[in-house]
């Protein structure tokens, strides 16, 4: 189905990108952290966010264990 026959159909294409709020946590560490996670249809999904948090953090996605995930919610 090409984006015209979707248009047509009164159906948007899907967003190029999903935005959420994630709260979470980081072994050893005290307290929570929050932030802003970015997530491309095709390239990632929401499984993947405790890899993009850790990456972010240390610099090596698999340190994901390390991440736990509190709460999550769309923006």
């Amino acid at each position: 189905m090409t984006a015209r026959n979707r248009q047509d159909r009164g159906q948007a294409p899907p967003p190029e990108r999903y935005g959420y709020l994630v709260t979470y946590a980081v072994r050893g560490e005290p307290g929570v952290r929050r932030a802003e996670v970015t997530v491309l249809p095709g390239y990632s999904q929401e499984e993947d966010i405790p890899r993009i948090l850790s990456a972010r953090l240390t610099g090596r996605p698999a340190d994901e264990a390390s991440i736990t995930i509190l709460d999550i919610r769309p923006i």
